[in-house]
């Protein structure tokens, strides 16, 4: 019976346009309440509009490659992950041609990749090949030919991975090896 009361009441307060008034419900506001962290909230009039701020962050932590400057309050986020590399954060090229050879194993010992650039020169026309290793992986091969030539090749070394030229043939020389850290 109070069901049908309250349609009846309901009823009788539509205007024309099949809306009613606020004093035609039951309540004439309600309550929102801020949770945990926030603040603001309260009895609002129908209507009526209310702000929720945020109080201060209850907690975060942080997942692999972000650091975080603190669990609460003004929490300042970075992501790690990105690191430097490849001249993004003030690598240069470094002329490591006097301290490298062929058929040396060496690895980048940094936390981001490098950028190799070597070039081999025949001088003589005997026959060589080039073999260009990551991991102990052949990346590449170069035919040097019977040419007296100088060719550079481009690479990249992931972290901590390992990187070799092999000479086969001929005993080119290193005309120039820069890496990029």
């Amino acid at each position: 019976m109070t069901q049908a009361l309250n349609l009846a009441n309901f009823a009788n307060n539509l205007n024309t346009a099949g809306a009613t008034s606020n004093s035609g419900l039951q309540n004439s506001s309600v309550t929102v309440t801020a949770g945990t962290g926030m603040s603001g909230g309260g009895a609002i009039a129908l209507g009526s509009s209310v702000t929720l701020t945020n109080a201060g962050v209850t907690s975060i932590a942080a997942g692999t490659g972000i650091s975080l400057s603190g669990s609460t309050g003004g929490v300042t986020i970075t992501n790690t992950k990105i690191a430097a590399g490849l001249g993004m954060n003030g690598e240069t090229w470094h002329d490591v041609s006097g301290s490298r050879t062929y058929n040396m194993t060496y690895t980048n010992s940094h936390s981001y990749p490098i950028m190799v650039i070597i070039a081999p020169y025949q001088a003589s026309g005997v026959a060589w090949y080039a073999y260009y290793y990551i991991n102990g992986v052949n990346i590449l091969v170069y035919n040097g030919g019977n040419y007296n030539n100088g060719v550079g090749f481009t690479f990249i070394v992931p972290p901590s991975e390992t990187y070799e030229i092999s000479i086969t043939g001929g005993a080119p020389s290193i005309a120039s090896w820069f890496e990029l850290y």
